[in-house]
């Protein structure tokens, strides 16, 4: 591949300097109030503007990228260079990422993550467009796009729901409100207000008062959710060839990934309560210091437990003797801080809600500890750990209302276990699997002895 120089995007971050440059003069300007002041500081500010434009542009022309035969080189830096050099084998991902105004302006971020963390977990580019797919082609080449899944119909409502990020939403949502507000004026929140009011009245009809306000919050968090899921799901699928993972998709963020399949190591299968009512389990892998939680990779019927295989043959689900390994007994499983304040938060919920005059807004409150308790609850049955025939290890465990169905498969790992005194009398004790990407996998309260045997993945 021959040498490239970054996209001149990856140079443009040095203007925002500029602009805060430009504010001295415009202040001085403020401070005179008057015209001459006003112009001179305009001149100020594009004499300023000129000058970092033009600093930008030199260090765009001392850049340098190129992937050689066993490496991956980069070059930049006007008085003081910098030079770096990354092995192509110590690749796992390849990922090239085209928001919208890159795709205007005809650039790509492409971003490396390597199969151990080292010292640096990844690297991001600016390139041009056709030098990053050039770089992925020769880095992770793709012969054919043998498809493993497409979802369509149901299967396309079901991937949409289970990849939508409530918590996500809600933080995008406030701060687009606050922009918006910045922008256009009190008078958009205002209507904004006005139209939830009117959506607050509709849900009143069939619902009792005090729910109203929260369902119609629910609902347009929800909607939100949705609506950012539907952009970055539009037109996905997944193919695998020989040893690589191709998947593509996203209408407004055009997103291609490549995943080495040998540098693959876990399979994290997610049971959440949207997943648990479509009957639809998602997987999200972990290749090295890639964390791959933003999107699943496949989504597969409950009870097809080997679907996974169909992209990583080393997975394995979870069989065996791990749920009766992983029992305890119930003064140890409510011994957990976790779990004990959802205890506490349900009862002392159950409590004021048999109060007369009780805001009927702490119901939500009320429901959620719930479901943290009885998410709890099944944790105590099922989470634990077990060595598979193939040589994976096998994770089961719980966190707040999604349970995680793990199979390691590097012995890249490190096993930790924690004891409290009454685990300790049980002769039990937590164990925490971290994966080389950060990722810490916590079975509680199994067997002591299992865990201080447990050989690591083959």
């Amino acid at each position: 591949m021959k040498p490239q120089r970054f996209h001149f995007l990856f140079a443009m971050h040095y203007l925002r300097y500029g602009f805060l440059l430009c504010l001295v003069p415009m202040v001085q300007a403020l401070i005179q109030f008057d015209l001459p002041a006003l112009f001179a500081a305009l001149w100020q500010d594009a004499f300023i503007l000129a000058a970092c434009f033009a600093a930008a542009a030199v260090v765009w022309w001392f850049t340098r990228f190129t992937v050689e035969e066993h490496d991956v080189c980069t070059r930049q830096g006007v008085l003081v260079r910098s030079h770096h050099r990354y092995s192509a084998k110590s690749i796992s991902v390849v990922e090239i990422r085209r928001p919208l105004h890159c795709r205007l302006l005809g650039a790509s971020y492409l971003t490396f993550y390597f199969k151990t963390r080292g010292t640096r977990r990844k690297v991001k580019l600016c390139l041009p467009r056709r030098a990053a797919e050039a770089a992925a082609d020769a880095l992770l080449p793709v012969e054919n796009d043998v498809r493993v899944f497409a979802p369509a119909g149901f299967e396309k409502l079901a991937f949409v729901m289970l990849s939508a990020n409530v918590l996500t939403s809600c933080l995008f949502l406030w701060l687009g409100a606050q922009r918006l507000t910045e922008w256009l004026g009190s008078d958009v929140r205002d209507k904004a207000f006005e139209n939830f009011t009117k959506l607050e009245s509709l849900f009143e009809t069939v619902l009792p008062a005090g729910l109203a306000l929260a369902t119609a919050a629910l609902f347009v968090i929800v909607s939100a959710a949705f609506a950012v899921s539907l952009l970055h799901t539009t037109g996905f699928r997944v193919c695998r060839t020989g040893g690589v993972i191709l998947s593509r998709g996203g209408l407004l963020t055009k997103t291609e990934r490549r995943i080495l399949v040998s540098a693959v190591t876990s399979a994290d299968v997610r049971v959440t309560p949207v997943a648990r009512l479509l009957r639809r389990r998602p997987v999200y892998v972990t290749a090295g210091s890639f964390r791959g939680g933003d999107m699943p990779m496949m989504v597969y019927r409950a009870g097809a437990d080997r679907a996974p295989q169909a992209l990583v043959p080393r997975y394995e689900p979870a069989e065996g003797p791990m749920c009766r390994c992983a029992r305890r007994s119930l003064p140890q499983f409510l011994w957990k801080p976790g779990t004990a304040l959802a205890v506490s938060l349900a009862l002392c919920g159950v409590a004021l809600w048999a109060l007369p005059g009780i805001l009927p807004v702490l119901y939500v409150p009320v429901l959620a500890s719930a479901g943290c308790l009885a998410q709890s609850a099944e944790g105590y049955f099922v989470e634990g750990m077990a060595r598979q025939k193939g040589g994976a290890l096998c994770v089961t465990y719980t966190r707040f209302f999604t349970r995680h169905e793990v199979c390691v498969m590097t012995p890249d790992v490190t096993y930790e276990t924690f004891r409290h005194p009454v685990s300790v009398r049980e002769g039990r004790s937590d164990f925490t699997v971290r994966l080389p990407c950060g990722i810490k996998c916590r079975a509680r309260g199994v067997m002591h002895a299992a865990a201080d045997r447990m050989p690591l993945p083959g």
